[in-house]
């Protein structure tokens, strides 16, 4: 057997001390063999002195695992305990409509309290982050909901009795694991490292094969958790419906106060998970938990099919192992333990595969009250063990044993290969697998993350690199250290860290770039390729959260709102090419262009990032990207909702289903009006342009014309997404306008029959027919289609023309007949159809696309469209600052499907906070 090596099968005696195995000869007399003695750790540093608050919050790591009091979910909310685990409040980063900086908000109006004469210990959130686990002070676990707007988290249905369970020190958690929600938490999708080729970045986005054996709760969108007592209980917790069950299971006998528990930690490994433990006794034991969940599908009549479960646990000890304590440091002890998965093989290939490995933290912190530890500085020890399945060889003389000579087999035993253990000379609070476990962020309480590498433990650093970024560490960016914090937080990319100061107060600090954001060429240092790299790696970890249900507000967090417009540009770009988006619709028909445009959901993420970067400081006013991103996520939400409530087949009897949507046609009528009334301005500015001495040609004069105005018009009807937006709208409302007629008769109230004449009326002022933007989209179309054709545009080039419309203000050349023929025949077409005089002084300032005069401004509900009534609650979305009324069940009940999913998310796809 290797030295290395150590082994152990389910029930056998303990194996060797993996310590002693892992040092050679000389550190049985007290010499470290690689030079790291302990006195080389306790070397004086310059760093500031350990806060009691922190030591006092090790020894409680040291006690018990499980003793989270500040947490970041995926949805960017994030939750912390106060008041002496009374109560769990709730904040998220909020953008300054005003200055465009990013800050923590107030904690929200609606904490979680404890239950009477209990209190909060520890809480985690699932793996998309709408649940939250708290375990309390008695080893009870509750689950807590989002409830729409962030930081409402009511009690989730239980089933589960507390009574009679949970009373003594024994039953407090000491490990907890949510199980990845299907289909969500398996969508995440891997981007490998942009590598520039020429001018151009270049990256491969790989999908989660979807046959791979994965550990999760049968029901699609249903939760479970595993957590671990100290008395080496294993609970499982999981969802029937929307209530919560549980079953459990002790996995030991525990004989004396050494089998004990510490710390517990899981991980899913292919279709089991993996739990290994840690007693008081020093010891690990490492599990294979099989969950065998017996689903059961059932109808219900005129409902959809649901599914429920009676699932059993399945336990195998795999290995234990003795005398658990850092290499060259017995003074350190256990303040952390982690049980990483595997790389999954079909999102990152990696040679060999991957294997699952336990980390376990090791901390040495002085004690101030102690003389003799007064002059050495704290440190913390990185541990691990690669967690391996070997069949072991018998010596051949076994084989005599056999009349054939042949040795008997035998079976497949666990193996815990020890690494080289890593030092660092900071207090190491928290451990974070990150990008499908390829990085391990390490937590110090200084501020500093250290991003290792998950197969070789490397420390990423930056090296100037400008042809390739594969994290934010290589690229530049850091946490500067500062003073010594007890508890820490980061987003789910680490880009942002929250910290809690000893009286409870919360402070964010979002990484810096070394290099700076402003360009510097003074002909030695030149940083213009490094700030673009910088802008490449933020659109690469843009990309990957747009492609998943994770907040990304820290990734705009880091963009300074005086980055260049071309750097901005550059993000939005580089972000969508990422995502590898379907951008070439052009040659597609009219039914399906609509059907997949509609349906679209990670390009509105990406636009509502390019509404939010393009806001002119100090202002509410947008450059033409920002106001391009704006149209792009307003018009396509209307079409979403009108997709959503008229495909209905009762919808003329479903008066509240119509009414709901009349904010949404006024706006998307106004919308109409307000492309037709662009055009018309801009083509009058082409006539005085083309007239002179020095005329353009009317297609360069039309696009001067709109570059001098900021208008994204010709943008939108050029790219194919928002001209498909444009053409489903004008024919929708016509067809809205039909049923609304319709339904008249089937009106339940007064009120009703009100706004149902009052939109009727509407729909009769309108300047236009809706029939002259079909005429003027499918000459556009047309247009489109023989310029692709007649100058042999490739694949390639038309999804970079698509892409050029969507974030750039100059159309590409190829695109020039198409202006030149708009100019000259379908405009002019177009002008002829339309009540001139009308839609010259129709107000379109309240679409919020142009610059208005906000304090004068009427403030609309951005989702349904309407007028927000006085004194309404209200809820803000906290990246792009729009609003909402906060509606009841009984007012969202007439309104359709649609409404339902706005409640929980912005029109720009963020959460939404209470005001």
């Amino acid at each position: 057997m290797d030295e290395d090596l150590v082994m152990g099968g389910g029930g056998e005696a303990p194996v060797p001390d993996v310590t002693l195995l892992d040092q050679n000869i000389d550190d049985l007399f007290g010499e470290a063999g690689d030079g790291l003695a302990v006195e080389a750790l306790s070397a004086a540093l310059s760093t500031p002195p350990l806060t009691p608050s922190l030591v006092l919050r090790m020894q409680e790591k040291q006690n018990r695992g499980c003793r989270t009091k500040l947490t970041w979910s995926n949805t960017g909310s994030i939750a912390q305990i106060t008041d002496h685990g009374r109560k769990i409040e709730f904040r998220c980063m909020r953008r300054d409509p005003k200055t465009g900086i990013w800050a923590l908000s107030e904690p929200s109006k609606t904490p979680t309290l404890a239950p009477e004469g209990m209190s909060f210990e520890h809480i985690q959130f699932s793996s998309i982050g709408i649940d939250l686990a708290a375990a309390d002070n008695h080893g009870h676990v509750r689950v807590y909901a989002l409830s729409g707007a962030l930081g409402k988290m009511p009690p989730a249905q239980s089933n589960i009795a507390q009574e009679g369970r949970g009373q003594t020190e024994l039953d407090v958690v000491v490990g907890l694991h949510w199980l990845p929600t299907y289909p969500t938490a398996f969508k995440a999708p891997y981007i490998t490292p942009a590598t520039k080729i020429g001018d151009r970045w270049v990256t491969e986005l790989h999908n989660r094969d979807s046959n791979e054996p994965t550990v999760h709760h049968p029901s699609d969108g249903r939760h479970a958790l595993l957590h671990v007592s100290r008395r080496a209980r294993l609970t499982l917790m999981f969802q029937i419906e929307a209530i919560w069950h549980d079953t459990f299971v002790d996995l030991e006998t525990v004989e004396s106060s050494d089998g004990l528990l510490s710390h517990a930690a899981m991980c899913e490994n292919g279709g089991d998970l993996l739990l290994v433990t840690h007693d008081i006794g020093k010891r690990f034991r490492v599990y294979k938990i099989t969950i065998n969940w017996h689903a059961t599908q059932h109808t219900r009549p005129g409902g959809p099919p649901y599914t429920t479960v009676a699932p059993t646990v399945e336990i195998v000890r795999l290995t234990m192992l003795d005398h658990i304590a850092a290499q060259h440091a017995d003074l350190a002890v256990l303040t952390d333990l982690r049980l990483i998965s595997p790389i999954p093989s079909s999102l990152v290939r990696t040679d060999p595969p991957s294997l699952p490995i336990i980390v376990a933290v090791f901390t040495r912190v002085l004690l101030p009250a102690d003389p003799i530890q007064q002059h050495q500085e704290a440190f913390s020890i990185i541990a691990r063990w690669q967690v391996e399945s070997a069949t072991p060889i018998l010596h051949d003389s076994f084989a005599k044993l056999k009349p054939n000579g042949v040795a008997a087999s035998q079976p497949a035993v666990t193996v815990l290969r020890r690494h080289e253990d890593n030092i660092t000379s900071k207090v190491v609070l928290s451990m974070e697998p990150q990008y499908h476990n390829t990085l391990l962020a390490f937590c110090a309480s200084d501020g500093t993350i250290e991003f290792r590498d998950h197969v070789t433990m490397a420390t990423i650093e930056a090296y100037g690199d400008t042809t390739s970024v594969s994290s934010l560490a290589h690229a530049g960016f850091e946490h500067m250290a500062g003073d010594h914090q007890s508890d820490i937080t980061i987003s789910p990319d680490g880009s942002v860290i929250v910290t809690m100061n000893s009286d409870g107060s919360l402070v964010n600090k979002m990484m810096t770039l070394r290099y700076g954001w402003q360009p510097l060429d003074d002909g030695i240092t030149d940083t213009n390729g490094l700030i673009e790299t910088a802008v490449v790696c933020l659109a690469r970890q843009y990309a990957t959260l747009c492609c998943c249900s994770t907040a990304n507000d820290d990734i705009l967090a880091l963009l300074p709102p005086d980055l260049s417009p071309e750097m901005r540009s550059l993000f939005i770009r580089e972000a969508t090419r990422m995502t590898n988006r379907n951008l070439d619709l052009a040659s597609w028909d009219v039914n399906r262009q609509q059907a997949f445009a509609v349906r679209e959901s990670v390009l509105r993420v990406l636009a509502s990032g390019q509404s939010v970067i393009n806001k002119i400081p100090g202002t509410q006013k947008s450059t033409w990207a920002g106001k391009f991103g704006y149209t792009y996520i307003n018009a396509r939400l209307a079409c979403f909702a009108f997709a959503q409530v008229l495909t209905r087949p009762d919808i003329v009897m479903q008066t509240g289903f119509v009414l709901g949507l009349r904010g949404t046609a006024k706006w998307s009528c106004d919308f109409l009006a307000w492309v037709a009334d662009s055009l018309i301005t801009l083509k009058r500015a082409t006539e005085k342009l083309t007239n002179g001495a020095a005329s353009l040609p009317p297609h360069q004069a039309f696009m001067n014309a709109a570059a001098e105005k900021e208008s994204p018009v010709i943008n939108i009807l050029l790219c194919t997404y928002t001209r498909v937006f444009v053409r489903f709208l004008s024919i929708t409302l016509k067809k809205y306008h039909d049923i609304i007629r319709q339904a008249l008769p089937n009106v339940r109230s007064v009120i009703e029959r009100q706004q149902m004449e009052e939109t009727i009326a509407f729909f009769s002022s309108l300047p236009y027919k809706f029939n002259f933007f079909d005429i003027l989209i499918h000459d556009i179309d047309n247009s489109v289609r023989k310029a692709h054709t007649s100058n042999s545009i490739t694949t390639e080039r038309r999804i970079d023309i698509e892409l050029s419309t969507m974030t750039e203000q100059t159309v590409p050349h190829e695109l020039d007949s198409v202006i030149e023929k708009l100019v000259n025949e379908s405009l002019p077409k177009f002008m002829s159809l339309l009540d001139l005089a009308a839609l010259y002084f129709r107000d379109t300032t309240w679409l919020g696309i142009e610059p208005t005069n906000e304090e004068a401004r009427q403030l609309y509900d951005s989702v349904r469209k309407l007028p927000v009534a006085k004194g309404a609650k209200l809820r803000v979305c906290r990246r792009c600052g729009a609003v909402m009324e906060d509606l009841d069940g009984e007012a969202l009940k007439g309104t359709g499907g649609w409404m339902m999913h706005a409640q929980r998310t912005c029109v720009c796809g963020n959460y939404w906070i209470m005001q």
